[in-house]
């Protein structure tokens, strides 16, 4: 392939990958607890096709990268504002921290405390159905006679009966963290899954009762990026397009034995 066409195809493929991404991140701009992808490129240097990586670099290309390509997708988990929606069962977490989902066989994290009561009483997540799980790995079930549930700031659960007062603890919230946020694998609507060991927070948790957490996502800042990586991307097109061009009439322009 043409040296320039090459590094012309790379830009384009890598402001694709970077549309792609921006794009989800729009999409998912009204999300609860949305953590935004952040696209990470590295710049090549320049090679040559047959002998690879030069050094040191012929005069004509020293003033030249050898393209872009993607090195990685990272997620920015850095907490997002609270949304109060005065619900008992809408829960938010400030700072750092994960609330565990699942059962004692699977289980997954989850920054979105968005929750309710399903038919068996249990206290699940509002979007997967899935039971939030205690420091010890329970399900939560709430007697059928409490009119109210309370939860403190540490996670500790108490149902109240109609004139507000307490029967008893139901449990403690988990709350979590990875060994490392780079070890965190989205899976689709808020869920993350590690192959790595989780811990308990450091410290006590602070959750707050009657607040979501909004998404992480700034709708203008991306939608001035998804712009300007839409005009790079039809920029390395063009650049595409120019070079067949220009290549095609320098072989109609040779003569012809």
């Amino acid at each position: 392939m043409i040296y320039g066409m090459y590094l012309s195809a790379q830009g384009a493929e890598a402001n694709s990958v970077r549309l792609d991404v921006l794009s989800n991140n729009m999409a998912n701009a009204n999300t609860t607890s949305f953590k935004r992808d952040v696209p990470i490129f590295r710049v090549n240097p320049p090679h040559d096709q047959h002998e690879g990586a030069l050094n040191p670099l012929p005069g004509d290309l020293e003033n030249h990268s050898g393209g872009i390509s993607l090195e990685s997708i990272t997620t920015d988990f850095e907490p997002g504002s609270l949304i109060t929606t005065n619900s008992e069962f809408d829960l938010a977490l400030k700072g750092q921290g994960f609330f565990q989902v699942g059962n004692a066989q699977e289980s997954f994290l989850t920054r979105n405390g968005s929750l309710s009561i399903d038919g068996d009483r249990r206290l699940v997540t509002a979007d997967h159905g899935m039971p939030i799980l205690t420091t010890d790995g329970r399900e939560i079930k709430v007697p059928i006679e409490a009119s109210h549930v309370a939860i403190t700031p540490d996670g500790v659960v108490t149902p109240l009966d109609a004139d507000d007062q307490p029967m008893g603890k139901l449990g403690q919230l988990a709350v979590v963290m990875p060994g490392s946020l780079d070890e965190l694998v989205k899976i689709g609507k808020n869920l993350y899954t590690t192959e790595g060991r989780v811990n308990p927070l450091e410290g006590p948790a602070n959750i707050a009762q009657g607040f979501l957490e909004a998404s992480g996502t700034n709708s203008v800042e991306e939608m001035m990026e998804l712009v300007t990586s839409s005009r790079m991307f039809e920029s390395n097109i063009n650049m595409i397009k120019l070079q067949d061009e220009s290549l095609g009439r320098l072989l109609q322009s040779m003569p012809r034995r």
